[in-house]
């Protein structure tokens, strides 16, 4: 089986406003490269160009009334609904595309069809909340995957892992009250950064209390405090709840050169979680895992993330692009102490 590579020209023509970091060079940047790498040719990758999602599969996730508050404001043209998050024509279509791209390929997986995926889309998705639109998301393309595998596919052990530097406030209150739905993060700090949330006390509620776990970083967290977190909190909470599919929102601002955060992983540090993650999957639910894209917006980063990320699903040899970034011990330190007190949670 092939590795899903999904991606649509919609994705390229949703444009926020001019000079703003969440652009379409983003995708292009990273289609380009992975053309250039001969990876699109390896007869390990195929292209999925996505269907729209239905009204009635996005609904799971947000409001009728909102989604089409987002509709009206894309097709008259535009719109903003917060100072940085604004629509144009192409918005709803390419959110739509978004969100069905990853209901499509989840579904393949799961039918035999594709090994694996990575979700190349824009607008990313995991700040959208129910009714609202917030830091550059519309629609919430993980959690609309997520209940569709639990609503349409039956499955009652779902796992998300977001590892985006912002926390994923969007996605945590979709299943805040529901254990079939398990959602990590991995973010910065919320009181360094937007949106602010995401904190260790968050563990959920109701049912789904415990079913929440958020790993806020410190500053200057990178490779080193990244592979104790995957080791002593990620992997021991994943065999716990033994996944039947794992989600992933990959957002490539975690990098240390991206300009709107303060982490500090590098290209490597951020395949080798991939490869982590890619190989839990393996381990516990056949290796069904789907990539989706949120944040990262370093150029460069894009280009040489997407690419490692690919190699890692097909299995081919990972470049290696010699970045470095040597983390302090004070981060590291306050790494161990998150894992201390996120141990006594448990």
């Amino acid at each position: 089986m092939k590795t899903d590579l999904v991606f649509h020209e919609l994705f390229t023509k949703h444009v926020l406003s001019p000079g703003h970091p969440e652009s379409p060079k983003r995708v292009n940047t990273a289609l380009d490269a992975l053309k250039k790498s001969d990876l699109l040719d390896s007869g390990r990758v195929n292209m999925l160009q996505p269907r729209p999602a239905h009204s009635d599969e996005v609904r799971t996730i947000h409001s009728k009334s909102y989604l089409e508050e987002v509709k009206e404001r894309s097709d008259s043209g535009g719109g903003y609904f917060t100072l940085d998050t604004s629509v144009n024509e192409y918005t709803f279509d390419a959110a739509m595309h978004a969100a069905g791209g990853g209901i499509q390929t989840v579904n393949r997986i799961l039918d035999g069809e594709a090994k694996n995926s990575f979700i190349l889309c824009r607008p990313p998705g995991h700040h959208a909340e129910y009714d609202r639109a917030l830091g550059f998301c519309f629609i919430n393309n993980i959690a609309v995957a997520a209940r569709h595998l639990v609503s349409r596919r039956g499955m009652r052990r779902v796992l998300i892992i977001d590892y985006d530097a912002h926390h994923g406030n969007g996605t945590q209150n979709a299943f805040y009250s529901e254990r079939e739905v398990f959602y990590v993060g991995i973010h910065q700090d919320g009181r360094t950064l937007f949106p602010g949330t995401g904190f260790v006390h968050e563990r959920g509620e109701g049912k789904g209390e415990g079913y929440n776990v958020n790993l806020p970083m410190y500053p200057g967290c990178g490779d080193i405090s990244y592979d104790l977190l995957l080791r002593k909190i990620i992997k021991p909470l994943v065999d716990e709840f033994s996944p039947e599919f794992i989600l992933i929102s990959a957002g490539f601002d975690c990098h240390f050169r991206d300009r709107l955060t303060s982490l500090s992983l590098t290209t490597s540090g951020i395949a080798k979680m991939n490869n982590s993650l890619n190989q839990i999957a393996k381990d516990h639910c056949e290796g069904r895992i789907a990539f989706f894209l949120e944040g990262g917006y370093d150029l460069d980063v894009m280009r040489q993330a997407s690419v490692n990320l690919i190699e890692v699903l097909t299995g081919l040899p990972r470049t290696e692009y010699g970045d470095v970034m040597e983390e302090n011990t004070v981060s590291v330190e306050k790494t161990r102490q998150l894992i201390e007190t996120v141990e006594k949670y448990r």
